[in-house]
Order: C-alpha cells, then sequence, then structure tokens
C-alpha cells in the first residue's frame, strides 16, 4: 500500500465529525514505528521494504473542508481509489477509533486507528496487517497532525 494513501487515510479520518475538528489546511505527519515481514523473505527485500516504509517518514498537507467534515466517514476512502472501507468508526469525547478492510491489486489488509485528538490536533496509532503478496506482515505507523490555518 502506498504511503501517501496511509497519510490521506489518517488526514481524512479525523475530519468526519462536524463536532470533532475545524476545517482548514492540515498537516499530517506519518511514520513507521514497526514492521514485522514474513520470516522467509531474503535480508535484502525486507531492508528494501524497511528502507521504503521507513526512513524519514513522511509529510502532507491536505485542506479539509466543512463539506468534507460533514460528510461520513466512508467518503474519505476516495483519496484510496476506493480501496478501503470501514467497518468501524468511533469519534467523540477526544478519542477516535476506526476499523477498515483495505483491499489493492497487491493484496488485502486490515487497518486499526486508535488516538486522541482536539479542534486542532490528533494523535493515532495506525495498525495494518495482512498479505501484500509476499506472505503476511505487519505495519504500525505513529501518525500526528495538526491544524496549519486556512485552506488556500
Amino acid at each position: 500500500m502506498r504511503k501517501l494513501a496511509i497519510v490521506g487515510i489518517a488526514t481524512a479520518a479525523i475530519a468526519t465529525s462536524a463536532w470533532a475538528i475545524e476545517p482548514g489546511n492540515w498537516e499530517t505527519n506519518s511514520r513507521l514505528a514497526d514492521l514485522q515481514l514474513p520470516a522467509d523473505m531474503p535480508p535484502q527485500a525486507a531492508d528494501m521494504m524497511r528502507q521504503i516504509m521507513g526512513g524519514e517518514g513522511m509529510t502532507a498537507q491536505n485542506c479539509i473542508t466543512q463539506d468534507d467534515i460533514d460528510n461520513s466517514p466512508e467518503r474519505i476512502f476516495e483519496e484510496t481509489n476506493g480501496e478501503c472501507r470501514y467497518t468501524e468508526f468511533e469519534m467523540s469525547g477526544g478519542e477516535i477509533h476506526a476499523v477498515a478492510q483495505c483491499e489493492s491489486d497487491e493484496g488485502t489488509m486490515d487497518m486499526t486507528m486508535d488516538g486522541t485528538y482536539t479542534a486542532s490536533t490528533y494523535d493515532m496509532t495506525m495498525s495494518m496487517r495482512g498479505n501484500m503478496g509476499m506472505g503476511p506482515m505487519t505495519m504500525t505507523f505513529d501518525v500526528t497532525g495538526r491544524r496549519l490555518g486556512d485552506c488556500g
């Protein structure tokens, strides 16, 4: 699964509740915290995978409009070309919990997001596990976000 899709999911997931966050320009930082790969994966392939998914992490900005906030959580997965679907989504009292299944040409992943939010920040852990064609794997990301100001 592409790193940009992961960041997009996290950013938009926070923007799905009218009482949750303020619309505006949001910055999301996503950093790989843990990667468990199949035991039989060649060491060179495992190292390459860690380098691709890890490193400096990824930062993205996204304009979240009031219209985005007012729509259902499923709308955010338009950014992943419809590859992901929520089976659970709760966002209230400063806490967020979501579960989704993501399917792509490479395979299937189950995703869980848990964390906290305010009107202008969020901090969560996103765990993904499944098989992307190389065997079973698990990825855990630390994801933070903050509102930078108005879109523009």
